[in-house]
């Protein structure tokens, strides 16, 4: 408390971390359908030394697993990198994406391209939990749930993520489509894509309660498998 006094809360991602774990939890109490009969915080996983952070328990025994990240990029100017991705055509053919540098053109870019490195990597931590923990039975429910205030990134940037996720492909108008295969390549990543669900939770900064949750966060209408 004595840091978040000194610093205000925007430097204490602890302190949001754990309210949207609440918001997430309340979420879950007043869910009617399905209904769950207990819900346990921190439950720990089979087969491993790790937790997730809720798993629910429906009545007929189906258990629904949910891990809660919150993404928020801290503001940093990389106008650098943003000038680089211009210069090594880092975009997809007939996609730009426009920022001016004395419009926080830098702080920007790093915000988007940080929040989807954070889906990525988020989502290939679960599908180890997944793995290690052997989840995917009994026709159980994973969930991830991505946190945040509606600025640093915005449902439908998670929207073109879990296009990918589904079908292995990335949109044509996805802007980050040629630096995530790149990085998958160049890192020798596989993605099982035994993630059920991803949901976006958005609660913006000093809020006390989300404006609204998606449970079940979709690809744009628009794509074609």
């Amino acid at each position: 408390m004595e840091e978040v006094r000194k610093r205000g809360r925007g430097f204490i991602n602890g302190v949001d971390e754990t309210h949207n774990e609440l918001c997430i939890v309340v979420a879950l109490l007043n869910n009617l359908e399905p209904q769950f009969t207990r819900i346990h915080y921190e439950s720990p996983l089979p087969n491993t030394d790790k937790t997730i952070d809720f798993c629910a328990v429906i009545e007929d025994g189906q258990h629904v697993y949910v891990d809660v990240k919150t993404i928020k990029p801290l503001s940093k100017d990389r106008w650098d990198q943003y000038a680089r991705a211009i210069n090594e055509c880092w975009f997809p053919k007939d996609v730009a994406f426009v920022v001016q540098r004395d419009w926080l053109g830098g702080e920007l870019w790093h915000e988007a391209f940080a929040a989807r490195a954070r889906m990525l990597e988020y989502t290939l931590q679960l599908e180890q939990k997944i793995a290690q923990a052997q989840l995917a039975t009994n026709e159980n429910v994973s969930v991830l749930a991505f946190c945040g205030e509606g600025f640093h990134w915005h449902q439908d940037e998670l929207e073109d993520f879990v296009a990918f996720y589904r079908t292995g492909h990335h949109r044509k108008d996805d802007p980050f489509s040629r630096v995530e295969e790149n990085y998958i390549a160049e890192k020798n990543l596989a993605l099982s894509r035994v993630v059920s669900r991803f949901a976006c939770l958005r609660r913006e900064q000093g809020e006390l309660i989300q404006k609204r949750i998606n449970w079940n966060v979709q690809p744009p209408k628009e794509f074609a498998f």
